[in-house]
Order: C-alpha cells, then structure tokens, then sequence
C-alpha cells in the first residue's frame, strides 16, 4: 500500500484498485461497479466498507473529486478506505466503528472531468458543453447565490436543478441506502470544516450539533501533524447553492459537511500538490 500511496493515480486504476480490495475482502468490502454512468460512458461506482456482524449499521457517506482538479481528495478517501479495512480487525477503535458504521465511498462523482484533468491538470466541472460545477446542480436551493448562469463560468449550476448524470446518480443512490448519518463531501483546498448553510446566514436548524461535530473534526485533524483546520459555516466562507452538502442536510436529514483539505488559503497552487503530500494529508 505504500508504494499505491507515492503516487497519483488515473480512473482506472483507482476503478482496479477498488475492485481488488473488494475481490480480496469479500463480506467486509462490496464493489458497486456502477451506480450511473456519466455522458462520456464512464460508470461512478460506489464501494462499501463495514465489518459484516449482522447488525443494523448506521450508514456514513463519504465522495471525493467531485471537482476534477482536486487530486488529494481522491487519495484521501482511498488513505481513509486503505487504513479502516487494514485494521478492521486490528485497531479496536476502528473495529468498533465498522461494528456498528457502514461507509459509503463515491471515490470519483466526476469520472469524465477526472479523466480530463490528465491533460488540463486545473479543469474544475463535468464535460457536458463548457462543463458544469456539479457542487452547484444538487436539487435543493438550486440557483441561489454564489452559482453562476453563464457556461463559461467556474460554477456554472447547469440548466436546471439535477440536470447532470453524475448529480442524478449520487442524488438516486444515496436515496436509496434509506436514512445516512452523515455525509462528507472531500475538496481542497483552504483546511476548513464547513457545514451548513451554504446560501443563507440563517441558522440551520441542527446549528449546534453541526458545529459539535465539525469542531470535533476539527480537533482531531490537529492531532495528527498539528494542522490547524478552521469549523464554520459554509456561507461564511463564500456564498453557494446547490451543493451536495447542503443537500445530504437540507433534502435528506443527514449531518452534512464540506472538507477542505490542506494546504491552507495562501498556498499559490493549492491544487496540486506533491505525491509526497499523499500520505500526511491522508493521516490528517
């Protein structure tokens, strides 16, 4: 595994990679190997983690690379698969989270605009037309604030609310687990933990168990390396609408979170960061 995490990786071997693990863990990892398929033809798939006692499991859902260019998203939430199935078994604090805690990993929401970013490394949205910002098209408050009109744009919120196969297929399959604790959808970078809302100062009606559990998140990524993440409101940051997070909350009454993922807001290129990061970002 350490060798796998020295390096970035393309759509299909991050697809094989997945498959491997399940094919070598039956019972504890399922491989979903499509759940839509994008206008390019290339499947979203979805993997599940959990230790298989029989039990009913509260269900955690985590997607990453839902904006192509932010490559550390994707090697976190394989880092994160990669440590929770290696000690399953080993570690008694993850052993007893996969006791009770099915996750849910969407390792790539936007395969075409992750297939694109081979070659133009900053590319952000999907592929349909001059692309749409997926994390502007989910159907809950779509159109609001911060979510442009115009195609050309960086966040761009498509033609109407859900209009794109790869919001269509997170918004069908998370409907169909039934109710999802919690959902986190990983991007980079600033080093922030946000939670709703997105589109309004208002106070979302959780306010208080969110920012608990966000300051929560908070504390334990400084653990780690002592990287100071900052927990607040999403709105705070910058105004947005028709996010997936927003809508795990707003729609589905899941606890739902942004991740922003280092290096902090100053960094000239956040973006790409070096195979080296990998590994720390990873344990953060």
């Amino acid at each position: 595994a350490a060798d796998w995490f020295s390096a970035y990786h393309t759509y299909d071997e991050i697809k094989d990679w997945y498959t491997q693990h399940a094919q070598n863990n039956q019972g504890i990892v399922k491989f979903v190997p499509s759940i839509g398929k994008t206008l390019q033809g290339n499947d979203i798939f979805a993997v599940h983690l959990t230790n298989p006692n029989g039990a009913a499991k509260k269900k955690i859902w985590f997607e990453s690379l839902i904006h192509a260019r932010e490559w550390i998203t994707g090697t976190t939430t394989q880092y994160i698969f990669n440590e929770f199935l290696t000690k399953c078994e080993s570690d008694p604090t993850i052993k007893s989270l996969l006791d009770q805690v099915e996750i849910i990993f969407i390792p790539i929401v936007n395969p075409d605009g992750y297939k694109y970013t081979q070659t133009e490394r900053l590319w952000r949205k999907n592929r349909n037309g001059k692309g749409v910002d997926l994390n502007r098209n989910f159907p809950f408050h779509w159109g609001g604030p911060g979510a442009s009109t115009d195609p050309n744009s960086e966040t761009y919120r498509g033609k109407s609310a859900g209009s794109e196969l790869e919001t269509q297929a997170i918004t069908k399959y998370y409907s169909a687990q039934g109710p999802i604790a919690g959902g986190i959808d990983w991007h980079s970078y600033s080093e922030l933990v946000l939670r709703p809302w997105g589109d309004t100062k208002n106070e979302a009606p959780h306010e208080a168990q969110h920012k608990k559990l966000g300051d929560g998140i908070r504390d334990k990524i400084k653990l780690n390396r002592g990287k100071v993440y900052t927990s607040q409101k999403s709105v705070s940051l910058y105004p947005t609408s028709g996010t997936a997070s927003d809508w795990f909350y707003g729609d589905k009454g899941s606890y739902g979170f942004t991740i922003e993922l280092s290096p902090d807001e100053n960094a000239k290129n956040g973006f790409v960061l070096p195979p080296s990061e990998i590994v720390p970002v990873g344990k953060d």
